[in-house]
């Protein structure tokens, strides 16, 4: 499957470039008006590297952040080499900085 790239006309209505360790990252957007999102990836699990398409929904996850369990928004997918999920929590502003 080819993903379309977005352009620079286009308009998104989602998007987020992450990094898990060293060489495992996962880009995803969603253009505005459509339901899919369009995902490209490096598992952090198998190192598979791998594109899909997938509705845009998130839900309620526990996840442990410092320690401490807390119900978040989270997208989550599946790699299609190993199956395992790759949880893409919803980012919050000042979550991450030290005091």
């Amino acid at each position: 499957m080819v993903l379309r790239k977005p352009g620079p006309n286009d308009k998104l209505a989602y998007f987020t470039r992450r990094t898990f360790g060293g060489n495992c990252s996962v880009i995803v957007w969603k253009f505005e008006g459509e339901d899919n999102a369009n995902i490209q990836y490096t598992c952090p699990h198998c190192k598979n590297a791998g594109e899909k398409q997938q509705l845009f929904e998130r839900e309620k996850k526990r996840m442990e952040i410092k320690g401490k369990k807390k119900a978040v928004d989270a997208f989550t997918f599946t790699c299609d080499k190993c199956g395992k999920e790759i949880s893409l929590e919803k980012w919050v502003k000042g979550r991450g900085k030290k005091k």
